[in-house]
């Protein structure tokens, strides 16, 4: 198998453009070369029925002369031999020949024109039509048309067979010369419609060149490119509108990505800058080795922040880019947010704080990740709500979803700060983040809405200022066990 190195170069595909002229011409010369066939066919159709007729004529006027004198050939035999001169065009050439094939009369030229072994239709019966003629074409390439009937003379007789051939010559070369006129009329008309058809084409493709046009100017300054205020063809009105929209989640998401880095670069400015101050201290001049121990403890203590603002960060680039690895089985919640508040309960005791647990329901999640987001906001509760507070965990179903609620009876938050409080590294003020770790950057939340969305869940937060906070999860509480 060739490597993508070596493999041949892919031929480029035909253009739209191409495309549809290309459509075009094959449709018209379908179109016109069958309605060519068809004119040319019904024409020698209604010459065939025409030289049919003119042969059933020539034929009846001969039987009217054999009924007239039975007892004599002689008006057949100035029929039969005058054929040939009389005409300049529609040459009739007979031959009358008797039940036995015996030829009776013929006219002079009917053996170059017609073979003995030459095939005629079979004959009209004695008072009938000619009905058909067949097409011959003599050695000498002389063509005609062959017919037979059955004509009386003696009554106690079987009846004469008479041959007759027409010289149509004329006609085929009419034809011949219809034929070049309908090629060149059908070669004509392809070529103009081909050109009509590129122009047509090239006017309406117009559009997309514009829409082309505009997603080249596209880039990381320039998204506010719109098309949605043109008045586009409507079959372009709903890309240009995707377009519009797909550039409006690009802006959105470069703004987001801008405000991200600098956010990121800010929060490790400050651990940052500690460090260096502390060192810098620490080697300005000699300190006792208990100075050093607080020192390295110090450091220690923003080496911890900077871990763990490492980790979630990679834990929620990795859960954007669907990195992140779940295993999930059925999951006792109200167990869990025992086990959570359990650990949490000695934090709460220091705070002053009452921490509950109840209810119960069982949800198919990854335990270890939705442990670390029921312990990112049982903790981030209990530092917000002052002594003598209450934090409450509840676990209940709900319409097929099991629900997992968060509430203390806090500061509360503004209403303003709502719809923002699950970005990354956002804090409503300083006061909400004294704390280290990863509330105190403000990733706390944004942890606990990666979480969620990995199980397919929502999160959502309610809050009263100076009455608490309540932040509910919902997740799926299918008892299929899955693991991804």
């Amino acid at each position: 198998m060739d490597s993508p190195d070596t493999a041949p170069p892919r031929r480029p595909a035909l253009g739209l453009t191409e495309r549809l002229v290309l459509g075009y011409v094959l449709a018209a010369l379908f179109t016109m070369s069958s309605a060519a066939v068809f004119l040319y066919h019904m024409l020698y159709t209604s010459f065939e029925i025409e030289d049919a007729e003119l042969l059933t004529d020539h034929v009846n006027t001969l039987r009217h002369e054999l009924e007239r004198a039975p007892e004599s050939l002689r008006e057949a035999e100035e029929i039969i031999l005058s054929t040939a001169t009389h005409r300049t065009l529609e040459r009739y050439y007979g031959q009358l020949l008797d039940h036995t094939g015996k030829v009776l009369l013929e006219t002079p030229g009917f053996s170059d024109l017609v073979e003995k072994d030459a095939a005629f239709p079979v004959a009209a019966p004695k008072n009938g039509n000619i009905s058909a003629v067949a097409r011959h074409v003599s050695n000498k390439g002389i063509p005609s048309f062959l017919a037979a009937a059955l004509v009386a003379h003696d009554p106690a007789k079987p009846p004469l067979v008479y041959h007759v051939a027409l010289d149509v010559r004329h006609l085929e070369e009419w034809l011949g010369e219809l034929r070049l006129q309908l090629i060149l009329v059908v070669a004509t008309g392809t070529a103009l419609s081909g050109l009509l058809a590129w122009l047509l084409t090239h006017r309406g493709l117009e559009p997309v060149r514009e829409i082309t046009s505009t997603m080249k100017r596209v880039g990381a300054e320039g998204l506010d490119e719109r098309l949605g205020g043109k008045p586009w063809p409507r079959e372009l009105a709903a890309m240009a509108g995707e377009f519009d929209r797909m550039l409006q989640r690009l802006r959105d998401a470069f703004a987001r990505q801008s405000q991200f880095s600098a956010d990121v670069a800010h929060e490790f400015r400050t651990p940052l800058n500690n460090l260096v101050l502390s060192t810098s201290l620490a080697l300005s001049r000699d300190h006792a080795q208990e100075d050093y121990r607080q020192t390295l403890a110090t450091h220690l203590e923003e080496y911890d922040r900077l871990k763990h603002m490492v980790e979630s960060l990679l834990f929620i680039a990795r859960a954007d880019n669907a990195e992140a690895s779940l295993t999930k089985a059925e999951v006792d919640a109200a167990a869990l947010a025992e086990e959570v508040a359990d650990f949490y309960s000695a934090l709460a005791e220091d705070k002053g704080v009452m921490l509950t647990s109840s209810g119960e329901g069982c949800v198919m999640a990854d335990a270890s990740l939705m442990r670390m987001a029921l312990g990112n906001l049982i903790s981030n509760a209990i530092r917000h709500t002052p002594p003598g507070g209450k934090v409450s965990v509840m676990i209940a179903r709900e319409a097929g979803m099991c629900l997992v609620s968060v509430a203390d009876s806090g500061t509360g938050i503004a209403t303003e700060h709502l719809p923002r409080l699950f970005d990354r590294f956002y804090r409503v003020d300083s006061a909400r983040s004294s704390q280290g770790g990863d509330a105190g950057v403000g990733l706390g939340l944004a942890l606990v809405k990666t979480v969620v969305q990995l199980h397919g869940g929502t999160v959502s937060v309610s809050s009263t200022p100076g009455a608490g906070t309540t932040v509910e999860m919902r997740f799926n509480s299918n008892m299929k066990k899955v693991t991804n």
